[in-house]
């Protein structure tokens, strides 16, 4: 599959995963700034506001909207400027809801633009603050309300904000930290959850990692062999049927178009290339050791390769870059404590080391990511200087990593998995 072309950098972007009460993905929120907005200056002009919004729009066209969401539902921030002026055309209504927070000062104008969006199909969201202070006329066009957990600590304190909404209201979380901060959600009626907590293991006892898992980091292991030849690579994946079958379907899908089917392992490798065999079955390895966390497979796919194009641009070993990315989840998956789960990983020793929180390249490498996912701009950018990685290009090579992203997912949807 070719890397997709950088897009503009002219706006960041990102996006954070809502789950619903299954653990399942529900949709994104998707971040954004303006370049120009820093830390020395973060307060928004009506001219900041307006740039903002049209380089939103920029930024959904040119990543586009499927590629941002994977086809699921998405949440955007919105300020006064863009309910005004800054919808772009091409969101699909039924997919969007719009988050209108404290800091829009909701009069006529904006209860009117509000109301007409609501008609056309949009969602509307509003959060703590909104539910706090009113006005009740907006928190009467609400399909979701927003509850920061970090702002509102109290169970007491949240059924009062909660208290007199719409029927038919749909409760959000935002900023869960840790497990219980979920369950504890969960059993207060919210619907929809947010926060760091799913990327943060819940440990099992025992510290071994289970046979069958322990099995697929082997098969990890031996795909990162740099030296592994096109012969090694298909007798390692011959004895696993579920691989071999999807494989197959993948090469074999509309996506490449061939005009004869293929239908042996080998050919599949010559048709597609052992570095992305060796990508797709890596991928494909991890998905069987984290059955039941899609949502996290999901993430650490999109980490994976975006931590593989900034080691690139730090000119190291790209394929490590994908594998450190992709691993820096596997606390979570298999949930064990990284420091088991690293001694099986098939990593060099730094970076294992950066897994395991040591200050090195691979580790500012893979912060940098992590801040870019959390919209902490500021933070990346230092982190990829340090990396000696231009940050001009960071928003293009997010990009890059949620559009190579979909369509992996387009291919893996088609290959399908064995009955």
């Amino acid at each position: 599959m070719p890397t997709p072309a950088s897009t503009s950098s002219r706006v960041f972007v990102a996006r954070q995963p809502i789950l619903d009460r299954l653990g399942r993905v529900f949709g994104y929120e998707l971040l954004h700034r303006h370049p120009s907005l820093d830390r020395e200056a973060p307060e928004r002009s009506e001219s900041d506001d307006r740039a903002t919004a049209h380089l939103l729009t920029d930024g959904l066209l040119a990543v586009g909207f499927d590629a941002l969401t994977g086809g699921k539902h998405a949440l955007i921030s919105v300020s006064r400027h863009f309910l005004m002026h800054g919808i772009p055309d091409g969101l699909p209504p039924g997919s969007v809801t719009l988050v209108v927070g404290g800091d829009v000062n909701a009069d006529r104008d904006v209860l009117a633009a509000c109301t007409e969006l609501r008609r056309a199909g949009f969602g509307l969201a509003v959060d703590s603050s909104v539910l706090a202070t009113g006005p009740r006329e907006l928190v009467a066009l609400a399909t979701h309300a927003r509850l920061n957990f970090e702002q509102t600590a109290s169970a007491t304190d949240r059924r009062r904000l909660l208290t007199g909404l719409p029927t038919g209201v749909q409760l959000m979380a935002t900023h869960l930290e840790t497990a219980e901060h979920f369950h504890e959600a969960t059993s207060e009626g919210f619907t929809f959850f947010q926060g760091n907590f799913f990327g943060r293991p819940v440990v099992k006892e025992g510290r071994t990692v289970p046979t069958h898992q322990a099995a697929q980091l082997r098969l990890l292991r031996s795909l990162n062999n740099p030296d592994l030849s096109v012969h090694q690579l298909a007798e390692l994946i011959k004895p696993d049927p579920a691989i071999c079958y999807r494989l197959l379907r993948a090469v074999n899908s509309a996506r490449f178009a061939r005009r004869a089917t293929v239908t042996s392992i080998p050919d599949a490798l010559v048709q597609l290339g052992r570095d992305t065999v060796k990508r797709w079955v890596s991928l494909w390895s991890m998905a069987s050791m984290g059955a039941g966390h899609p949502a996290l497979m999901s993430a650490a796919t999109l980490r994976g390769r975006f931590c593989e194009l900034l080691t690139q641009q730090a000119e190291r070993d790209d394929a490590e870059g994908f594998l450190l990315g992709l691993c820096s989840m596997l606390d979570a998956i298999l949930e064990r404590p990284m420091d088991v789960v690293v001694a099986d990983l098939p990593l060099t020793p730094p970076m294992k080391s950066a897994l395991l929180g040591d200050d090195n390249l691979y580790s500012r490498v893979l912060r940098c990511a992590v801040a870019w996912e959390r919209g902490d701009w500021d933070e990346a950018i230092e982190l990829a200087e340090a990396a000696g990685i231009n940050p001009d290009g960071l928003s293009g090579t997010y990009t890059a990593a949620l559009q190579w992203v979909s369509e992996l997912e387009k291919i893996t949807a088609e290959a399908g998995s064995p009955a």
